[in-house]
Protein backbone atom coordinates (compact mmCIF):
# COMPACT_ATOMS: atom_id res chain seq x y z
CA UNK A 1 0.00 0.00 0.00
CA UNK A 2 1.13 3.64 -1.03
CA UNK A 3 0.03 6.57 0.00
CA UNK A 4 0.79 10.18 -0.22
CA UNK A 5 -2.54 12.02 1.57
CA UNK A 6 -2.26 11.54 5.45
CA UNK A 7 -4.97 13.15 8.33
CA UNK A 8 -4.22 14.18 11.86
CA UNK A 9 -7.05 10.71 12.75
CA UNK A 10 -4.84 8.65 10.53
CA UNK A 11 -1.61 9.82 12.17
CA UNK A 12 -3.08 9.27 15.55
CA UNK A 13 -4.48 5.86 14.63
CA UNK A 14 -1.06 4.49 13.32
CA UNK A 15 0.96 5.70 16.08
CA UNK A 16 -1.59 3.71 18.54
CA UNK A 17 -2.33 0.73 16.50
CA UNK A 18 -0.57 -0.30 13.60
CA UNK A 19 -3.49 -2.72 13.74
CA UNK A 20 -6.39 -0.93 13.90
CA UNK A 21 -4.94 1.38 11.29
CA UNK A 22 -3.83 -1.47 8.92
CA UNK A 23 -7.19 -3.24 8.89
CA UNK A 24 -8.97 0.85 8.35
CA UNK A 25 -7.03 1.07 5.60
CA UNK A 26 -7.94 -2.44 3.87
CA UNK A 27 -11.51 -1.84 4.94
CA UNK A 28 -11.10 1.64 2.84
CA UNK A 29 -9.46 -0.03 -0.15
CA UNK A 30 -12.06 -2.79 -0.60
CA UNK A 31 -14.43 -0.63 -0.44
CA UNK A 32 -15.37 0.74 2.85
CA UNK A 33 -17.11 -0.41 5.82
CA UNK A 34 -20.73 1.03 6.73
CA UNK A 35 -20.23 4.38 8.36
CA UNK A 36 -20.58 4.14 12.29
CA UNK A 37 -23.79 5.77 13.79
CA UNK A 38 -21.47 7.99 16.17
CA UNK A 39 -19.65 9.17 12.80
CA UNK A 40 -23.15 9.80 11.11
CA UNK A 41 -23.74 12.13 14.09
CA UNK A 42 -20.69 13.50 14.41
CA UNK A 43 -20.12 14.74 10.75
CA UNK A 44 -24.72 15.95 11.01
CA UNK A 45 -23.86 18.28 14.08
CA UNK A 46 -20.04 19.57 12.91
CA UNK A 47 -22.26 20.34 9.75
CA UNK A 48 -24.94 22.12 11.53
CA UNK A 49 -22.24 24.52 13.96
CA UNK A 50 -20.98 25.32 10.28
CA UNK A 51 -24.06 26.77 9.74
CA UNK A 52 -24.44 28.35 13.00
CA UNK A 53 -20.83 29.79 12.76
CA UNK A 54 -21.66 31.22 9.50
CA UNK A 55 -24.80 32.77 10.82
CA UNK A 56 -27.28 30.97 8.76
CA UNK A 57 -28.78 29.45 12.13
CA UNK A 58 -29.42 32.02 14.86
CA UNK A 59 -33.27 30.78 15.74
CA UNK A 60 -34.98 27.83 17.71
CA UNK A 61 -37.36 28.34 14.38
CA UNK A 62 -34.23 28.12 12.24
CA UNK A 63 -31.74 25.07 14.08
CA UNK A 64 -35.47 22.70 13.88
CA UNK A 65 -36.30 23.83 10.52
CA UNK A 66 -32.21 22.23 9.29
CA UNK A 67 -32.73 19.10 11.44
CA UNK A 68 -36.18 18.98 10.07
CA UNK A 69 -34.62 18.81 6.04
CA UNK A 70 -31.22 17.46 7.11
CA UNK A 71 -31.47 14.65 10.14
CA UNK A 72 -30.49 11.29 8.69
CA UNK A 73 -33.30 9.17 10.09
CA UNK A 74 -32.76 6.32 7.90
CA UNK A 75 -29.13 6.24 7.83
CA UNK A 76 -29.32 6.29 12.05
CA UNK A 77 -32.00 3.80 11.91
CA UNK A 78 -30.16 1.35 10.49
CA UNK A 79 -27.29 1.62 12.00
CA UNK A 80 -28.25 1.42 15.69
CA UNK A 81 -31.20 -0.91 15.04
CA UNK A 82 -33.60 0.49 17.80
CA UNK A 83 -35.76 3.41 16.79
CA UNK A 84 -35.77 4.56 20.79
CA UNK A 85 -32.12 5.24 20.50
CA UNK A 86 -32.41 6.88 17.60
CA UNK A 87 -34.14 9.17 19.06
CA UNK A 88 -32.21 9.72 21.40
CA UNK A 89 -29.55 10.86 19.04
CA UNK A 90 -31.62 13.24 17.59
CA UNK A 91 -32.79 14.83 20.88
CA UNK A 92 -28.86 14.83 21.67
CA UNK A 93 -28.30 17.12 18.37
CA UNK A 94 -31.22 19.16 18.91
CA UNK A 95 -30.52 20.68 22.25
CA UNK A 96 -26.53 20.72 21.48
CA UNK A 97 -26.95 22.73 19.06
CA UNK A 98 -30.24 24.72 20.30
CA UNK A 99 -27.36 25.48 23.42
CA UNK A 100 -24.64 25.96 21.13
CA UNK A 101 -26.79 28.47 18.57
CA UNK A 102 -28.12 30.50 21.76
CA UNK A 103 -24.50 31.50 22.67
CA UNK A 104 -21.73 30.93 19.57
CA UNK A 105 -18.27 30.40 20.63
CA UNK A 106 -17.00 33.80 19.85
CA UNK A 107 -14.34 35.37 21.95
CA UNK A 108 -14.28 39.42 22.43
CA UNK A 109 -13.15 41.06 19.22
CA UNK A 110 -12.51 37.91 17.80
CA UNK A 111 -13.80 38.15 13.70
CA UNK A 112 -14.89 35.11 11.87
CA UNK A 113 -12.08 34.23 9.50
CA UNK A 114 -13.29 31.02 8.12
CA UNK A 115 -15.65 28.34 8.89
CA UNK A 116 -15.37 24.35 7.92
CA UNK A 117 -12.12 25.91 6.09
CA UNK A 118 -10.10 22.47 4.67
CA UNK A 119 -6.53 22.69 4.06
CA UNK A 120 -3.85 20.74 2.54
CA UNK A 121 -0.04 21.00 2.99
CA UNK A 122 3.00 19.11 0.99
CA UNK A 123 5.83 17.98 3.07
CA UNK A 124 8.29 18.09 0.63
CA UNK A 125 10.91 15.85 2.51
CA UNK A 126 9.30 12.74 2.01
CA UNK A 127 6.73 14.12 -0.66
CA UNK A 128 3.13 13.41 0.96
CA UNK A 129 0.73 15.82 1.86
CA UNK A 130 -1.08 16.57 5.28
CA UNK A 131 -5.05 17.66 5.46
CA UNK A 132 -7.54 18.87 7.77
CA UNK A 133 -10.37 20.46 8.39
CA UNK A 134 -10.19 23.76 10.45
CA UNK A 135 -14.23 24.17 12.12
CA UNK A 136 -13.58 27.75 13.07
CA UNK A 137 -11.06 29.98 11.87
CA UNK A 138 -11.30 33.35 14.28
CA UNK A 139 -8.74 36.36 13.91
CA UNK A 140 -7.88 38.83 16.26
CA UNK A 141 -6.72 41.88 15.26
CA UNK A 142 -5.34 43.95 18.28
CA UNK A 143 -3.05 41.10 19.01
CA UNK A 144 -2.18 39.75 15.60
CA UNK A 145 -3.77 36.24 16.44
CA UNK A 146 -4.69 33.41 14.50
CA UNK A 147 -7.60 31.15 16.88
CA UNK A 148 -7.64 27.58 15.18
CA UNK A 149 -10.81 26.15 16.87
CA UNK A 150 -11.71 22.52 16.81
CA UNK A 151 -15.40 21.31 18.24
CA UNK A 152 -15.70 17.98 20.13
CA UNK A 153 -18.25 15.90 21.80
CA UNK A 154 -16.93 13.66 23.89
CA UNK A 155 -15.23 14.69 27.00
CA UNK A 156 -12.06 16.59 26.63
CA UNK A 157 -8.83 14.94 27.65
CA UNK A 158 -5.88 16.82 29.99
CA UNK A 159 -3.18 18.02 27.51
CA UNK A 160 0.80 18.77 27.95
CA UNK A 161 1.50 21.89 25.92
CA UNK A 162 5.43 20.04 25.96
CA UNK A 163 3.91 16.70 24.12
CA UNK A 164 1.79 18.46 21.51
CA UNK A 165 -0.45 15.53 19.92
CA UNK A 166 -0.32 14.68 16.24
CA UNK A 167 -3.44 16.63 15.56
CA UNK A 168 -1.84 19.62 17.19
CA UNK A 169 1.04 19.75 15.04
CA UNK A 170 -0.74 19.39 11.98
CA UNK A 171 -2.53 22.04 12.62
CA UNK A 172 0.35 24.45 13.33
CA UNK A 173 1.96 23.06 10.20
CA UNK A 174 -1.07 23.69 8.08
CA UNK A 175 -1.71 27.41 9.84
CA UNK A 176 1.86 28.47 9.08
CA UNK A 177 0.49 28.04 5.10
CA UNK A 178 -2.09 30.08 6.15
CA UNK A 179 0.40 33.34 7.28
CA UNK A 180 -0.06 34.81 3.33
CA UNK A 181 -4.07 35.21 4.21
CA UNK A 182 -3.42 36.16 7.82
CA UNK A 183 -0.11 37.92 9.04
CA UNK A 184 -0.55 36.66 12.74
CA UNK A 185 2.60 36.39 15.05
CA UNK A 186 0.56 34.14 17.81
CA UNK A 187 -0.79 31.18 17.49
CA UNK A 188 -4.24 29.67 19.39
CA UNK A 189 -5.52 25.98 19.54
CA UNK A 190 -8.61 25.67 21.51
CA UNK A 191 -10.90 22.69 22.06
CA UNK A 192 -14.59 23.49 22.34
CA UNK A 193 -16.84 20.89 23.49
CA UNK A 194 -20.67 20.64 21.99
CA UNK A 195 -23.03 19.14 24.32
CA UNK A 196 -26.59 19.63 26.19
CA UNK A 197 -24.50 21.08 28.98
CA UNK A 198 -21.82 23.87 29.49
CA UNK A 199 -18.22 22.90 28.75
CA UNK A 200 -15.02 25.01 29.14
CA UNK A 201 -13.45 25.54 26.53
CA UNK A 202 -9.22 24.35 26.25
CA UNK A 203 -7.04 27.02 24.76
CA UNK A 204 -3.09 26.85 24.43
CA UNK A 205 -0.73 28.70 22.42
CA UNK A 206 1.23 26.79 20.34
CA UNK A 207 5.05 27.73 20.96
CA UNK A 208 7.41 27.22 17.77
CA UNK A 209 9.92 26.02 19.80
CA UNK A 210 8.12 22.69 20.96
CA UNK A 211 6.42 22.58 17.46
CA UNK A 212 9.67 22.17 16.46
CA UNK A 213 10.97 19.90 18.66
CA UNK A 214 8.02 17.19 17.93
CA UNK A 215 7.84 17.94 13.97
CA UNK A 216 10.64 16.32 12.91
CA UNK A 217 9.28 12.68 14.74
CA UNK A 218 6.00 13.46 13.20
CA UNK A 219 7.59 13.26 9.64
CA UNK A 220 9.17 10.14 9.98
CA UNK A 221 5.84 8.66 11.44
CA UNK A 222 4.70 10.29 7.82
CA UNK A 223 7.54 8.73 5.86
CA UNK A 224 6.63 5.06 7.63
CA UNK A 225 3.21 5.12 6.96
CA UNK A 226 3.76 6.03 3.15
CA UNK A 227 5.74 2.87 2.28
CA UNK A 228 4.01 0.34 4.94
CA UNK A 229 3.68 -2.67 3.34
CA UNK A 230 3.74 -4.86 6.42
CA UNK A 231 0.55 -6.93 7.02
CA UNK A 232 -2.00 -7.01 9.87
CA UNK A 233 0.07 -6.14 13.15
CA UNK A 234 -0.41 -7.83 16.21
CA UNK A 235 -0.85 -4.62 18.77
CA UNK A 236 0.75 -4.82 21.81
CA UNK A 237 -1.74 -3.28 23.78
CA UNK A 238 -4.53 -5.96 22.92
CA UNK A 239 -3.74 -8.70 25.11
CA UNK A 240 -3.64 -6.22 28.17
CA UNK A 241 -7.81 -4.84 27.05
CA UNK A 242 -6.35 -1.24 26.85
CA UNK A 243 -6.48 -1.06 23.17
CA UNK A 244 -9.54 1.44 22.69
CA UNK A 245 -8.92 0.61 18.65
CA UNK A 246 -9.07 -2.65 18.83
CA UNK A 247 -11.84 -2.70 21.01
CA UNK A 248 -13.83 -1.16 18.20
CA UNK A 249 -12.70 -3.23 15.72
CA UNK A 250 -14.44 -6.08 18.13
CA UNK A 251 -17.13 -4.07 18.33
CA UNK A 252 -17.88 -3.58 14.43
CA UNK A 253 -16.97 -7.16 13.67
CA UNK A 254 -19.35 -8.19 15.90
CA UNK A 255 -22.10 -5.39 14.69
CA UNK A 256 -22.55 -4.38 18.27
CA UNK A 257 -24.56 -0.45 17.48
CA UNK A 258 -25.48 -0.41 20.44
CA UNK A 259 -22.14 -0.08 22.11
CA UNK A 260 -20.92 2.60 19.20
CA UNK A 261 -24.34 4.87 19.98
CA UNK A 262 -24.03 4.83 23.66
CA UNK A 263 -20.11 4.99 24.28
CA UNK A 264 -19.11 7.62 21.72
CA UNK A 265 -22.31 10.39 22.31
CA UNK A 266 -23.21 9.37 26.40
CA UNK A 267 -26.39 10.10 25.15
CA UNK A 268 -27.77 12.07 28.18
CA UNK A 269 -31.01 14.12 26.47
Amino acid sequence: MHRTLFTPAMIETFRSCKRAYELASLKFTNGGAPVRASVICKKFILRALAEINRGKLESVNQVQKYMGQNWPTEKLEDQIGEKEKATRAFLFAYKSLIKYASKPYRPRNAEVAAVALKVRARIATVRVYVEDTLDLVLWHPDEKRLEIVDFQLQPLKPFDPAWPSSSVLVKYYLAEKLKTRWAFEKLTLTTYRVGTQSFQPICINVEESIYKLHWAELVKTLDEMKDDKSGASACTHQAKGSCRYCSNLVSETAGNKTTDAEASFRLSA
